[in-house]
């Protein structure tokens, strides 16, 4: 069978969280950029747009993710 990818959704915290993760804020969706490590285990999150985001190790967020490797169609 052939490899495709498929975008699932999972929660993330800010150790977890990657780049190209699309994250929906106000009916948008976002795709993560770059990540910075800051003070406290907070990540600050700058996405395609520019816009940023500062997550805290006590949020969570659901977050679409590319997992590659699945069979059938896209």
């Amino acid at each position: 069978m052939a490899r495709s990818e498929k975008q699932v959704a999972i929660e993330v915290d800010a150790a977890s969280v990657l780049l190209g993760d699309e994250i929906q804020i106000g009916g948008r969706a976002l795709s993560v950029l770059d990540l910075v490590h800051l003070s406290g285990g907070c990540k600050r999150v700058t996405f395609t747009s520019g816009e940023t985001l500062i997550i805290t190790p006590r949020t969570t967020l659901t977050v679409l993710r590319t997992a590659k490797g699945w069979d059938g169609p896209c």
